[in-house]
């Protein structure tokens, strides 16, 4: 936190000194009531108007301070927030996809919306109440001394107990609130999970059962969130309770002294107001120091996320794409166990065009993951041109290539933001795009036409006109590879047929296929085929090798017609 203070040190010194003045004025009070009372005793009228006057511009002047105070705490607040959130989300896109895949996408969302503002509700709210308390009771405990120094004693004895409080239930305060806010990350990823699948949950009548599952994590975060308040209310009571003990030691020993001649009736009432500013802001302060503790493990989970923001790499950029990409050896396993492909050897050469064939769960969407430089937890070796992946910048490597993965993902947005993705492009370079894809004719039907809103994840489209528009979108880019992972399976026929054979048709560009349509007409227009079963690479070769071969392509391929 003490970055996002130093960021905005200027106005965070404006709020603590507005916040200085007001909670001295608050202080002072105290004395004018001391002396209203000691004029009003006295029955001196000149003096009574004089304290008047004096008052209205007094009050005027505090009230001033105090909305002052109010507006500049609460517009540092919201810039600290502004900049932990911007930081988080950076933090968050910055990750490579291998380690953003490590969690749930609720867990990030759970961090950036529930974490955040706990971090407001129990550290920057309470920051500026302690130090606004801390000045009242400085400043209080000074007036103290100068109405009756005996009674500040014995104040001192009293306060000295409520020091004890806040160390006794901080650190399982502090256990208590990270369970919460693991809790609050569980309850996220639970609810995105069941709306995700919400027509699942129609299709096959889940209602009841969705509806006991999410009254079960509902329960259990609101047992997490009650077990914080529960200790919360236990402090917060302890604190009154001994706060209403100092009042209550002022209050005799007041009338006590009043008895015995020693203190005026006015010095009574600003000794009670005075002991009234000890004790509440000690109640402030003793509840807010715990809050503050106990988030101390949300704050070391945001900085560990917004440190990605910031972290340059040190690895050489792979901004060229020379002469061609290799595996050897290769071997991956998600899970650490169970191999989704064993020792794969492959040579993928600048211009030329690929197809990877077989049956599903035979890894080749693995591969081309592997050789795009999604994961760095492989075994052997993928060398673009001569340079390990492990020593080249992952970002850009990713950048070399364009993927059209079956499963498409649009953005709410118009047609045309989900093709540039807020990028700039020569409307001629948008058009061949749009034709390329087969676009032009659904374009040409709609009323705003590029402009169209697709709606969440293109629920306003069909699945072949999302294709399309992916299609589009790695197109436009003019990417040194373009990976079609059942990129046109979507779509009829006659226009997946259509989308590859203009793809093949461009000399310059790195064509990698993974397909279940073996069209002849197709297959033979590649350099290469690669073959897989069960993770590994069985065979290679351009069509025409491997058709007139007894193979296992050629079984693969007669079993598919």
């Amino acid at each position: 936190m003490s970055t996002y203070i130093r960021k905005n040190m200027l106005l965070f010194i404006l709020t603590i000194l507005s916040s200085v003045i007001a909670s001295l004025g608050y202080v002072f009070m105290a004395v004018l009531l001391q002396q209203l009372l000691d004029i009003a005793m006295d029955k001196n009228i000149h003096q009574f108007i004089r304290m008047v006057v004096f008052s209205i511009i007094y009050f005027v002047a505090l009230g001033f301070s105090l909305y002052l105070q109010s507006l500049l705490s609460k517009k540092v607040i919201c810039k600290i927030m502004l900049q932990i959130r911007s930081d988080v989300f950076q933090g968050t896109i910055n990750h490579s996809i291998e380690d953003f895949e490590k969690k749930n996408t609720a867990d990030y969302i759970s961090v950036v919306t529930n974490d955040v503002k706990m971090l407001e509700d129990h550290f920057l709210l309470p920051l500026f109440e302690v130090v606004q308390y801390t000045v009242i009771f400085i400043s209080s405990f000074v007036l103290m001394i100068y109405f009756d120094f005996i009674v500040t004693i014995c104040v001192v004895a009293a306060i000295a107990v409520m020091f004890l409080v806040p160390g006794l239930i901080g650190g399982t305060l502090e256990k208590r609130q990270n369970k919460f806010s693991s809790k609050l990350a569980d309850f996220t990823v639970s609810l995105k999970d069941m709306l995700s699948g919400f027509e699942i949950i129609k299709s096959y009548s889940m209602t009841k059962s969705v509806i006991q599952r999410f009254d079960k994590v509902n329960s259990e975060t609101i047992q997490s969130k009650y077990s914080v308040d529960k200790l919360l209310a236990l402090n917060e009571g302890l604190s009154a309770f001994l706060a209403l003990m100092v009042q209550i030691v002022v209050l005799f020993l007041s009338a006590y002294f009043i008895i015995s001649g020693r203190i005026t009736v006015g010095t009574l009432l600003g000794m009670v107001q005075v002991s009234s500013n000890l004790a509440n802001p000690l109640i402030m302060i003793f509840t807010n120091i715990p809050k503050m503790k106990s988030v101390q493990p949300i704050i070391e989970k945001l900085k560990n996320i917004s440190k990605h923001s910031t972290i340059p790499s040190r690895k050489e950029n792979a901004d060229t794409f020379q002469s061609h990409i290799s595996a050897k050896d290769l071997s991956f396993s998600y899970d650490g166990t169970t191999e989704a492909i064993n020792g794969i050897e492959c040579l993928i050469e600048k211009g030329k065009k690929y197809v990877i064939v077989g049956k599903s769960g035979c890894g080749k969407s693995t591969l081309i993951k592997l050789l795009s430089g999604y994961y760095s937890t492989y075994k052997g070796e993928i060398l673009y041109d001569d340079a390990e992946l492990h020593m080249l910048d992952k970002d850009s490597v990713v950048q070399l290539s364009s993927i059209i993965h079956q499963n498409i993902y649009l953005f709410d947005e118009t047609i045309y933001d989900n093709i540039c993705l807020h990028e700039h492009y020569p409307e001629e370079q948008i058009k061949k795009a749009v034709e390329d894809s087969g676009l032009a004719e659904f374009i040409s039907e709609l009323p705003t036409g590029l402009q169209y809103r697709v709606g969440e994840n293109g629920s306003n489209l069909s699945g072949g006109q999302k294709q399309r528009i992916a299609v589009a979108r790695a197109l436009i880019r003019n990417k040194p590879i373009l990976i079609l992972d059942e990129g046109t399976s979507a779509i009829d026929m006659q226009t997946a047929y259509d989308i590859e054979n203009r793809l093949l048709k461009i000399e310059n560009l790195t064509l990698i296929t993974i397909t279940h349509h073996l069209d002849p007409n197709l297959l033979d227009k590649y350099d290469e085929i690669f073959y897989m079963e069960n993770g590994h690479m069985k065979e290679r070769g351009s069509f025409k090798q491997l058709i007139n071969t007894p193979t296992s392509f050629s079984q693969y391929y007669h079993l598919k017609e």
